[in-house]
């Protein structure tokens, strides 16, 4: 019986879960004007090593509004038993049905065996001085005790996700997916525990010595982990072991409160990770661009080199030794003109290849002077690209999220405007429901001190007063009552009664016969204890302590004291965790509060859209800058260089078409020569001269292209090396950033979409909202079976007693 009332008192507590963790389960009902409402409360008990030993799930369904309703309810059909009655309900196929007529608010509750698999599982081991015993081995002994709990989401089964691999393309995965579960675990431990620790329970006393340990559960990846491990460790004496009791229930990690931040940043990196990949392809493309113009430049410069060197070997070698012969002697005419004839023919050679050099290196100059022109093109596009401006977009709009304290729709104003709750509202109507309650004692003790006594003695008078008049009238005699008294006797005797009653009434001690319950001034002295500030359980362990401790805890809770200023298990008042988050959001800089500081989330948001603005401004210029244009600097940019490059080919290929074309003109001429031989010493030596500083000019373009050849492949080598090593790593890294935070987001994402379908254990009737909850108390062990059940039925006992007294002195009172 303790057992139904306990889970039944369970049942109600899982109907007061919030709406937000309600579950659709279909269409409307026929109904439209009544909305219902279906809770599965699973309890099951466990012994102390965590192995089930029953099982049962209690169903209520709440049905509010005005009109008749015929609800199929899914249920466990296993000792299906009603609640509210001894009247059973009909059940086809595995589901209850009956038709509802509602006025308001009904309830229909059952309980049932359940007959499912429990979605967690819990195993508890026991060390007594490092030795693993069984949980009976504990009772009676002393040492070390260790718990350890390990606590499973079973609900694990295997599923497909897909998400973003970074480039657009979709990657598809085996993932374990579990119904996402919350819980916490929560036992007493007495005050013969001592020493006790732990590394993850929340410990509070509990006003006797008790040690309170309470441990909360995240039990899905990738917010926490499918299994929970904790314990703690105490000295004991005369060992027992406490009982322990698990609560959990499914959670829709998207729409819960306290999981959606968590599950939006996994979303929010996957499309930065993409973003950043997106960015680095592009900038990898037009760095390739620049590569293949390069090595387009070298192979023309390749050609120029051979053409100049040939030029410079014949107009050294032949041409200009030839020119001098021919200046030395017009006397060696015939021999000059062959020397000339064949100096002429090789120089007509090497200035064919000269002029087909320059003409291939102006044509590659160009193209490589296009190249440039894309590259800057693209430089000049980045701040424009929509990738980079959705970045930019997202740092505004999470600014605007942080926003001000003026602004209420924002974090810091709503921080602001709930620590002004607290201080302007809250606290003070605390303050004053304090001082009220105060009065209220002071004027029951005042009532127990001075009212009681002068309406006790009242009484007694009035009664005595009475007495002496029945007897006086002859309605008395020595053994009691006169049965032939006058006619005033019944009204006499009666007074007297109603007296005696009164006496009564005032100040007497619980028991005494007439006055089981005792009299007026006990009872005010229970309503005075009932309101001071004692601790819980100081008259009993259903003692729930005064209403002014309770009181003072919740202004202690309220307050700006700093953690640990109650113990070292005080987590610090509700008023200077607000001032703490109100600053790690403001706007303040690092170091402002000591070299730990990071400074403020406003700040840091700030500093962050700032420097992603300047990296990519910097990058850009500093891009621009070395590209520059055809009109700057060729020694100090890639494009001005380009455009020398290309005007002075385009001069040697002017030069090298002229000085073929005056080449074949000179070979043409020497057949003349006889006609000419007194022009012959002049022109020989102009010859001499202009091809002397012809050869030297073939020198100077020879070098020169050497040169250029050589520097070339550096443009090609450090194109290719910043693609391999700067912006393919980059792709590499965003890719990265891309799936790992894709694949757990799409793990939370799945998820929640079985919470969505599955988080009820039967399922609710169709059109009706739906909740599961369970609770599993785990068993202790101490020896004293059947003492505590004694001492339990004592306890209701007592309970029921004072709760009947407080009642009629609420009457009383009011």
């Amino acid at each position: 019986m303790i057992r139904q009332r306990t889970a039944f008192r369970i049942a109600l507590m899982g109907a007061a879960v919030p709406a937000a963790l309600m579950l659709s389960a279909g269409s409307a009902l026929a109904a439209s004007d009544v909305t219902v409402s279906n809770t599965e409360t699973i309890e099951a008990h466990l012994d102390a090593t965590g192995k089930v030993q029953d099982k049962r799930v209690y169903e209520q369904l709440a049905f509010t509004g005005k009109g008749k309703v015929d609800v199929s309810n899914p249920v466990s059909t296993d000792g299906l038993r009603n609640l509210d009655g001894f009247k059973g309900y009909d059940v086809k196929d595995g589901k209850m049905v009956a038709s509802v007529d509602v006025d308001g608010d009904k309830r229909m509750r059952t309980v049932s065996n359940f007959t499912k698999d429990l979605p967690l599982n819990i195993a508890v081991t026991y060390t007594l001085d490092g030795k693993q015993v069984q949980p009976g081995d504990v009772v009676g002994k002393n040492g070390i005790l260790e718990v350890h709990y390990k606590v499973t989401n079973n609900t694990g089964k295997t599923g497909t996700v897909s998400y973003d691999d970074g480039t657009g393309k979709q990657v598809t995965k085996d993932e374990q997916i579990t119904i996402p579960m919350v819980g916490s675990l929560s036992t007493t431990l007495p005050s013969s525990f001592t020493e006790v620790s732990s590394d993850e329970a929340n410990m509070a006393g509990d006003g006797h010595g008790g040690t309170l340990l309470s441990f909360t559960m995240t039990l899905f990846a990738p917010i926490g982990s499918e299994t929970a491990e904790f314990g703690y460790k105490a000295r004991i004496k005369d060992g027992v072991v406490p009982t322990a009791s698990v609560s959990a229930l499914p959670v829709d990690p998207l729409a819960s409160p306290s999981f959606s931040g968590g599950a939006a940043s996994y979303k929010g990196g996957a499309e930065t990770g993409a973003q950043l990949t997106s960015g680095a392809i592009q900038i990898d493309e037009n760095l390739l661009k620049l590569r293949d113009g390069s090595a387009k430049l070298l192979a023309g410069l390749i050609k120029l080199q051979g053409g100049a060197h040939q030029l410079s070997d014949g107009l050294n070698n032949d041409a200009a030794p030839g020119a001098a012969l021919l200046a030395d002697g017009a006397t060696k005419l015939n021999a000059g003109v062959g020397v000339l004839a064949k100096g002429t023919k090789d120089a007509k050679k090497g200035s064919s290849q000269l002029a087909d050099g320059a003409a291939e290196l102006d044509f590659q100059l160009a193209v490589f002077q296009g190249g440039l022109t894309d590259l800057a093109d693209g430089i000049k596009a980045i701040p424009s690209n929509a990738d980079y401006k959705k970045l930019l977009a997202g740092i505004d709009s999470i600014q605007a999220a942080i926003g001000n304290p003026a602004d209420p729709t924002t974090l810091r104003g709503g921080l602001t405007l709930l620590k002004s709750g607290v201080t302007g509202q809250l606290q003070p109507g605390v303050s004053a429901l304090i001082s009220g309650i105060t009065t209220l004692k002071g004027k029951i003790d005042d009532s127990i001190s001075s009212d009681v006594p002068q309406l006790t003695a009242l009484a007694t008078t009035a009664k005595s007063n009475v007495q002496t008049l029945a007897v006086g009238k002859g309605c008395i005699d020595g053994s009691g009552p006169h049965p032939a008294a006058n006619a005033d006797c019944p009204n006499l005797l009666a007074a007297l009664q109603a007296a005696g009653t009164l006496v009564v009434a005032m100040d007497t001690p619980v028991g005494t016969t007439g006055a089981p319950d005792g009299g007026l001034k006990q009872k005010l002295q229970a309503a005075s204890v009932a309101l001071d500030s004692h601790l819980p359980k100081t008259y009993g362990a259903s003692d729930p302590g005064g209403v002014l401790y309770g009181l003072g805890s919740i202004s202690a809770g309220i307050d700006n004291h700093a953690p640990g200023t109650h113990g070292p298990t005080d987590p610090g008042g509700l008023e200077y965790g607000l001032n703490k988050l109100i600053v790690g959001t403001d706007t303040h800089t690092p170091g402002t509060y000591g070299a730990t500081d990071p400074g403020g989330l406003a700040y840091g948001m700030g500093a962050v859209n700032a420097g992603v603005q300047q990296l990519v401004d910097t990058i850009v210029a500093s891009l621009l800058d070395s590209l520059g244009t055809p009109s700057t600097d060729p020694e100090s940019t890639a494009r001005g260089a380009a455009a020398a490059l290309n005007d002075g080919a385009g001069q040697i290929a002017d030069g090298a078409d002229q000085l073929d074309s005056g080449l074949g003109k000179i070979n043409s001429g020497a057949g003349q020569l006889g006609d000419g031989a007194g022009q012959l010493s002049d022109g020989a030596n102009k010859l001499s001269s202009g091809l002397g500083d012809a050869a030297s000019g073939s020198s100077q373009l020879a070098a020169g292209t050497d040169t250029a050849a050589e520097g070339a492949p550096a443009i090609t080598e450090g194109a290719q090396q910043l693609s391999d090593q700067g912006t393919k790593v980059l792709i590499g890294k965003g890719k990265d950033t891309a799936q790992t935070f894709g694949e757990k987001y799409a793990l939370i994402d799945a998820g929640a979409k079985r919470a969505q379908t599955e988080s009820m254990a039967y399922g609710a009737p169709e059109g009706a909202t739906g909740q599961t909850a369970y609770t599993m108390e785990l068993a202790g062990a101490d020896g004293e079976s059947g003492r505590n059940w004694g001492r339990g039925l004592g306890a209701l006992a007592i309970f029921a007693i004072a709760g009947g007294a407080a009642a009629a002195l609420r009457q009383r009172l009011v």
